[in-house]
Formats: C-alpha cells, structure tokens, sequence
C-alpha cells in the first residue's frame, strides 16, 4: 500500500483531480498558492497540501464559476484566516500555560 502522504508527480496529480497536466502548469502560474517541489531536472512534486490546494482550484473555477482571480481571492483569505486562527490559538496555549503556573 502507497503512503498517503507520498509526494506526486503532475502526472499522478493530472490523474486524481482529472485536469490535464497544462491546466495544472497554468494554475501553478497563476495562483502563488500553489507551488510545487522541483527536483530531478525540473520534475514537479505535490504534497498533499499541494494536491488539496489543486483539489479546491478546480472546485472553485468548475463548480462555483469563480475567475482565476476571483479564486485566488478565496484561497488567500482562507490561508489569511487560517494564520489567524493559529495565532489566537497560540495566544490561547501561552495564556492557559501562565495561568497552570499561577495556580
């Protein structure tokens, strides 16, 4: 059994999100998000980040009829509001951690 957590070529990511190969290098160019390994003479590696990033580009352009640009906007308020919630959070543990020491 493959690892799930196995780095992709294009071709393998072509295959699961059913987009051919150039619409995924066209993507690439367009959306900063979406940024792959690159090694072995310029072959291009997705994790699966990367593949989810891929998954929700197609989503967003397909079914919910974005524009590229309009896609971008959702992806990057995502990832804004992600970091967000990572630094309450951390905000959160640090305030838990004083208060265990004050008791």
């Amino acid at each position: 059994m493959k690892n799930p957590n196995a780095l992709k070529t294009i071709g393998e990511v072509s295959k699961i999100i059913q987009v051919p190969i150039s619409v995924i290098r066209f993507w690439e160019k367009k959306i900063k998000l979406i940024s792959p390994i690159k090694k072995n003479g310029g072959i291009r590696y997705y994790n699966p980040n990367q593949i989810s990033i891929i998954q929700r580009v197609k989503k967003l352009l397909y079914d919910e009829k974005y524009s590229i640009d309009g896609a971008q906007k959702v992806l990057a308020k995502k990832k804004k509001d992600e970091i967000e919630k990572k630094e309450i959070i951390d905000e959160l543990n640090y305030l838990i951690n004083e208060i265990k020491k004050n008791i």
